[in-house]
């Protein structure tokens, strides 16, 4: 019984990353209002899962205008960084002197929106280079195939776990099996575009470095709330934090 409700596990888990992938990429290549929108939309629902990892609050308007607020961070870094800077700020300093709803320390709401936005913020910035889609695609390679080979490595494989009391699923083997092959995957791709190989090393390996810890991160934040996954969303998987924690430090 238990073997066939892994099993289930892992059919959404990869049917899931599959959809998430296809609907990356082609937000990424038709870029303008549509990317805007999904990116939007992301940030939108992890401020959500956010707020129900790090606050109570019951108010159903109250979450909303959060929500609201850290969608306001993004579109306003589309008209200037600068805007974006010092609308934060503003709301730092309102979460610092008035925000009464915290489930375990005031820094997890206050640093909330940098957490959230500014990766996507710096996403978004670097689609818009010359070679930004490609760019992107080599930094999203990288993310995925840590992810990946380090959840089959750990779990098919196994072996002696990386951190118990924080990730009681991680194991040491998918830890350095998913850096591994990360860094390769860049390796791959600098050489296919004819790129100085040892950067795609340097570069590859720090990315990899980053999405485990990033990983790692996001379970300590949830463990010092107890709670197990951000949200329901992703079958297979819980939240859009849970599916972009990596990423998010990366």
């Amino acid at each position: 019984m238990n073997d066939k409700i892994i099993n289930k596990n892992s059919y959404y888990r990869i049917l899931s990353s599959l959809i998430l992938i296809t609907l990356s990429i082609f937000s990424l290549y038709i870029n303008g209002i549509f990317l805007i929108s999904v990116l939007s939309i992301l940030i939108f629902i992890m401020s959500y899962e956010w707020i129900e990892i790090t606050e109570n609050i019951n108010t159903f308007l109250l979450k909303f205008t959060k929500c609201i607020i850290n969608v306001g961070l993004f579109l306003l870094s589309l008209i200037s960084i600068k805007f974006s800077i010092l609308f934060f700020i503003i709301i730092f300093l309102l979460n610092v002197f008035s925000n009464n709803t915290v489930k375990v320390n005031k820094l997890f709401i206050t640093l909330g929106p940098i957490y959230i936005c500014f990766p996507i913020i710096f996403l978004y910035q670097i689609r818009l280079l010359d070679k930004g889609l490609e760019l992107i695609l080599w930094f999203l390679l990288i993310v995925w195939a840590t992810d990946i080979f380090s959840y089959i490595c750990g779990k098919y494989y196994g072996g002696k776990k990386l951190w118990v009391s924080l990730s009681p699923n991680k194991t040491w083997s998918g830890f350095i099996f998913g850096i591994t092959a990360g860094t390769l995957i860049s390796v791959l791709c600098f050489y296919i575009m004819n790129f100085n190989y040892l950067y795609g090393i340097y570069f590859g390996f720090a990315l990899s470095l980053c999405t485990q810890l990033g990983d790692l991160l996001e379970s300590w934040i949830k463990r010092t709330h107890s709670v197990k996954d951000s949200g329901k969303l992703i079958p297979g998987h819980g939240g859009i934090l849970d599916r972009l924690d990596g990423l998010m430090l990366s």
